[in-house]
């Protein structure tokens, strides 16, 4: 998997990611963020372009794939905002306690190990009326879809390294304490055949005070 992992599946993934409608979504989520910007699950830096210089003071990104960072390094020296690039990974972040104003996870929470642990690490770490921005692929609504979503997942974790098709992301947001509205879910049809397998919710979740 070393390879594949590293090398191979970061070039698959920003292909799959390239698509005018998924860079737009990007553009929508992150466009939001203010102030001291924490983004975990970074990848190759396909966000970074969409921060507002006008509005970031500084962007802190965390990614533990050493081959999603080399693809990031030639945007990582282009940024638009101040950056720091640190090693490390969601379940652990190495920051103070409430020492950011955003934190970001786009196509994140599907793969990391802990989700839990993520969100717990992400409300530590942001501070009291701080906001989460997230966009995910999640469990779907539709319990047909459901099933194959089950029945697919443990071929998708392989193919994904780790990616996870049945994830409710909005519940485990909820469950770690953060107030969030409801989120409505969306069929992306630049996903192409597996649309439908994988949709989507954006939303923008409050660290209470």
């Amino acid at each position: 998997m070393g390879i594949y992992s590293e090398r191979i599946f970061p070039w698959l993934l920003d292909k799959a990611l390239g698509h005018p409608r998924i860079e737009a979504r990007r553009a929508a989520l992150v466009g939001q963020a203010a102030g001291d910007v924490l983004e975990i699950g970074f990848g190759s830096g396909a966000t970074l372009r969409f921060y507002d210089p006008a509005k970031v003071t500084r962007l802190t990104v965390v990614e533990p794939s050493e081959g999603m960072n080399r693809r990031a390094a030639s945007r990582l020296a282009a940024s638009p905002v101040p950056l720091r690039s640190v090693p490390g990974a969601g379940e652990r972040l190495p920051f103070d306690d409430a020492c950011f104003d955003t934190v970001v996870t786009c196509l994140t929470l599907c793969s990391v190990s802990d989700v839990r642990k993520v969100l717990s690490e992400i409300r530590r770490v942001l501070r009291p009326g701080g906001q989460f921005l997230f966009l995910e692929h999640v469990l779907s609504e539709d319990a047909g879809m459901r099933r194959w979503q089950g029945r697919l997942n443990p071929v998708q974790k392989v193919v994904g390294v780790g990616c996870n098709l049945d994830r409710d992301s909005a519940a485990m947001v909820r469950a770690a304490g953060f107030s969030l509205r409801p989120v409505a879910q969306e069929i992306e049809p630049a996903f192409g055949a597996v649309a439908r397998l994988t949709p989507l919710i954006a939303g923008a979740a409050v660290r209470p005070g």
